[in-house]
């Protein structure tokens, strides 16, 4: 260790020593079910050891290691935390899914997911029901972009294509308030309000003021629609 690496520097490249020495034997071949609770104990007793969350960060690992085919390889694994979108990804466990020989069946039951995704992501992709959360002027557009018309058309043409996704429903929302820390990366305050995008304005539709979501009436028409793609 060089004599000036010293506090959380040296203890972050200890710990890359440490994983290093404990997967010197591993290869990019081997499976996610073969080592998968072994990729738990590195993380929890060396990654995250110490740490407040650690019991969180290893739920969400081991969530994440059973939504994997487990006969897909660490090569393969990967492959896919490298991918560009989601889009990409979903190719590649297609071809892992393949190769396993999957069923229709189990494909056809892994596609009943939520995907969460930036508006450049959803670029070629479409969906059932489309949400798009945030629609307020100085967010979707961003304050950069009301005062730059070049940057304005681009997220104009970014909110069209996120809308055009949806086969059977697009559910717009927009806060009335924010407040805490959510208010102070937007505004530096405790508390911030900020009107509906100029976007729902351009497109002449009507806000409606919720506290309890859709209504029955409304969830069981998207449902119908749904169905009938």
């Amino acid at each position: 260790m060089p004599h000036w690496l010293n506090g959380r520097s040296a203890a972050a490249v200890g710990k890359v020593r440490s994983i290093i020495q404990q997967t010197a034997g591993w290869t990019l071949q081997e499976t996610v079910g073969a080592r998968w609770a072994d990729v738990g104990q590195l993380l929890s007793n060396i990654v995250f050891v110490g740490s407040s969350q650690n019991s969180a960060y290893i739920q969400e690992w081991n969530a994440f290691g059973l939504s994997l085919p487990q006969g897909m390889t660490l090569e393969e694994v990967l492959q896919f935390l490298a991918a560009d979108d989601e889009a990409d990804q979903r190719q590649l466990l297609d071809g892992v899914n393949e190769r396993l020989g999957q069923t229709d069946a189990d494909a056809a039951a892994g596609q009943n997911r939520i995907r969460i995704l930036t508006m450049h992501g959803a670029k070629g992709l479409s969906g059932k029901i489309v949400f798009i959360p945030s629609v307020e002027q100085g967010i979707m557009p961003s304050f950069r972009a009301i005062h730059a018309t070049g940057l304005l058309n681009e997220q104009r043409r970014m909110f069209y294509v996120s809308l055009t996704r949806a086969k059977a429903a697009c559910i717009i929302s927009h806060a009335a308030l924010h407040v805490g820390a959510e208010a102070f990366l937007i505004q530096q305050r405790a508390q911030a309000r900020l009107p509906r995008s100029q976007f729902l304005n351009e497109m002449g539709t009507a806000s409606r003021n919720r506290g309890a979501g859709l209504t029955a009436a409304e969830a069981a028409r998207i449902t119908l629609d749904v169905n009938n793609l």
